[in-house]
């Protein structure tokens, strides 16, 4: 185990076998090259990428599947192949929301996926050549109707006990 420095979060103790190396930084934090991925109960649906070796740096992301359910995009033989990419199993994928004050405002960047390889934690941001995914697809309410969606179903399991 150890421990991070976040000033999201304070201090974090996360097992070292789960951080993520990104080889090639994420594009715009290319000097980082290690993150974690912590997931707060009370910001779900909505984890973070937390910055291993710098407090300043946490992205908040989404799974993009909760919130476009078609989501679909090519992964190139070289990508695959800088992630040591064996099965689809292993294969984790995120994006970067930007959260601004105005938070109806909240938008999800679906044109770059960052891809982790779960077996082997290593991660790349990629950019993905479909017309049809922005940079900023809102993506306000449907983190609401999925936040709604588990607040109802942990008060259907509360009722039960």
């Amino acid at each position: 185990m150890m421990i991070i420095k976040s000033m999201r979060f304070g201090d974090i103790e996360i097992d070292e076998a789960k951080v993520i190396s990104f080889p090639q930084g994420i594009p715009g934090l290319e000097y980082i090259k290690r993150f974690a991925l912590i997931h707060h109960d009370r910001t779900y649906p909505i984890n973070w990428l937390q910055a291993v070796d710098d407090p300043m740096i946490s992205l908040p992301v989404i799974e993009p599947f909760q919130i476009l359910r078609d989501y679909v995009f090519d992964i190139s033989d070289n990508d695959v192949m800088e992630l040591s990419l064996k099965a689809r199993e292993d294969l984790h994928v995120i994006n970067v929301l930007v959260i601004p004050e105005e938070i109806e405002n909240m938008t999800v960047n679906l044109a770059a996926p960052i891809l982790i390889n779960t077996r082997m934690n290593l991660g790349k941001q990629i950019i993905i050549d479909r017309k049809n995914y922005s940079v900023r697809s809102p993506a306000f309410h449907s983190i609401c109707k999925i936040f709604k969606e588990v607040q109802a179903h942990a008060g259907l399991v509360q009722e039960r006990k």
